[in-house]
């Protein structure tokens, strides 16, 4: 009977130490703005579209075709984002389809 208590305080003390350690360890993550979140989305957005239209230069037909259904793709997405409202939306998507 001693040794199930002795036991039970043990693995309890060593389940306490655990859970400190745990909630010790975990840092705290670093939260953004809503602008840098918007600057982070818009420059993944850029980069997308100059990857895929730099493969794509000497053939003027892929390359509009191409821009056409990536600018429609980005405008669907960014249509469902909390960070931009609809007149953002216009200018995002004309400022891209000025890119070459």
């Amino acid at each position: 009977m001693d040794d199930v208590i002795v036991y039970s305080l043990i693995g309890i003390t060593i389940l306490i130490f655990m859970i400190i350690i745990i909630l010790r360890g975990s840092n705290p993550k670093e939260v953004k703005t809503k602008n840098q979140k918007k600057a982070e989305i818009l420059d993944a957005y850029k980069l997308e579209f100059q990857k895929a239209l730099s493969s794509l230069k000497n053939d003027r037909e892929a390359k509009v075709s191409k821009k056409s259904s990536m600018l429609k793709k980005f405008s669907d997405e960014l249509s469902r984002s909390i960070f931009f409202d609809n007149s953002e939306i216009r200018d995002i998507i004309l400022e891209l389809s000025k890119e070459e």
